[in-house]
């Protein structure tokens, strides 16, 4: 995968687009592509992270927003402030809400989430597998994309 490659899924009229940018990196399997996009988003002033969680229900709601927080703050993606960390939740909120319509509260999800930050916006990807069997696995993606 090259910068060209990069740039091109996900930039949107010539600009990159953080929200097309969190979606393509929380998809991506590799972890050499993905240190290679987080690494081409870095250079053009951006910054990124990458964490996983997994559970079932309830429980994973408070996962989510948990690990998001931890991972944003750690590798500042954003900036300690109330605002940059209310705009995060909400954005994972969002993000949680699209990727579990209509899932049961009994099934298993493992999501890796993308979160992606330039000066005013954040966007956060969660992207993974949902099943009541392993055998019925199926993909689910949700993103959100909020003012900080």
């Amino acid at each position: 995968m090259n910068k060209d490659f990069i740039r091109e899924m996900i930039s949107k009229d010539g600009q990159i687009d953080i929200g097309k940018a969190a979606v393509f990196i929380s998809m991506l399997e590799s972890k050499s592509n993905e240190t290679i996009a987080k690494a081409f988003m870095e250079e053009t002033n951006h910054r990124v992270v990458v964490t996983e969680v997994a559970g079932s229900g309830r429980e994973l709601k408070k996962k989510i927003i948990n690990s998001c927080v931890g991972a944003a703050l750690n590798l500042e993606v954003i900036n300690k402030t109330p605002h940059q960390i209310h705009g995060l939740i909400h954005a994972a909120q969002e993000a949680a809400r699209g990727l579990m319509l209509d899932m049961p509260l009994d099934a298993n999800l493992h999501i890796k989430m993308a979160i992606v930050s330039s000066q005013h916006w954040i966007a956060v990807s969660m992207y993974g597998n949902s099943a009541f069997h392993v055998l019925s696995n199926h993909s689910r993606l949700g993103m959100g994309y909020v003012n900080i």
